[in-house]
């Protein structure tokens, strides 16, 4: 279950609903996700913007992207998910959890506290061990139990797919951050941030299901503008510091990356990153555009 949450937090939102999602039949079309190239005269590298919740058995892979997938020798991801429980745990209590003696409940007013509860006896979630987690770590804890009613799955999400199917084709992994890393986007942000982002997810809980079935409709048909609204146009307006931390930061980080392949290695490449980082003018394409690596649309 801690796997799960960690790969809900690298799309750098709070994803939550409690009613029954769309199933596949629901998105209708030839699928056309977004797939990206960057390419000199010895390097390739293939972007993939990333869902990493999706309904069982839809269908998304293109021959755009198996031909891609294929020619890569290197897959790169997020993190590396796949350690051993007890340093995920190890992880987990060093991010998520409250100093001993502090209490989640003091950091809220009483209508916050009183939707927190309602919540807890909703999904069924211990009060007392929410009571020792931070903001950020309850609000994750409580979507989580919120997405296993919807129907979307992580087993079924992208990474869940591709990684499995990079290993058995021998193909190099190699991970943008380590999950520690990727969870101090959270830790850094102040209190009263973390607490807005508890607060807008416990306020969600029953429209969020019809706005993720929303997004993977967006991703799944390759129109950006409509995704960019709702991952992150939203976000801009409402949660800015949360935008800056989890995307621009993160995107920031990467870029070099990619840029040091570009400029050191030869072969082909496949990023596979979630799809908001593929988006607007903070996106890691942008970024590597400003280090000389221009993205060309493939799908």
């Amino acid at each position: 279950m801690i796997r799960r949450w960690i790969a809900s937090l690298a799309a750098g939102l709070a994803l939550a609903a409690c009613s029954p999602a769309a199933g596949p039949s629901a998105y209708t079309g030839e699928p056309k996700p977004a797939l990206w190239k960057i390419a000199d005269a010895d390097t390739t590298i293939y972007l993939f913007g990333t869902i990493h919740l999706l309904p069982p058995d839809l269908d998304w892979q293109t021959p755009a992207f198996e031909a891609a997938f294929n020619e890569a020798g290197t897959v790169y991801f997020e993190a590396d998910t796949d350690i051993p429980p007890a340093e995920i745990t190890a992880i987990v209590q060093r991010t998520g959890l409250l100093p001993p003696g502090d209490q989640l409940s003091d950091r809220l007013d009483v209508r916050q506290q009183e939707a927190l509860r309602a919540a807890a006896a909703r999904f069924d979630i211990s009060p007392l061990a929410l009571e020792g987690m931070r903001p950020w770590y309850a609000s994750v804890v409580i979507s989580d139990a919120a997405i296993r009613n919807t129907g979307f799955e992580q087993e079924s999400g992208v990474e869940a797919v591709l990684r499995p199917a990079a290993e058995g084709a021998g193909k190099t992994l190699r991970f943008l951050e380590t999950v520690e890393g990727q969870l101090s986007a959270y830790t850094v942000l102040p209190d009263a941030v973390q607490v807005s982002l508890l607060e807008a997810g416990l306020q969600d809980l029953d429209k969020a299901g019809e706005t993720l079935t929303e997004m993977v409709t967006a991703w799944r048909s390759g129109d950006d503008d409509a995704l960019a609204a709702l991952v992150i146009d939203e976000q801009l307006t409402t949660q800015p510091e949360i935008y800056e931390t989890l995307m621009v930061r993160r995107n920031a980080a990467w870029a070099p990356q990619l840029d040091a392949i570009m400029r050191s290695e030869t072969g082909v490449f496949l990023v596979a990153a979630g799809a908001g980082h593929m988006l607007g003018l903070d996106s890691v394409l942008v970024m590597v555009e400003r280090l000389g690596h221009r993205a060309v649309r493939v799908q």
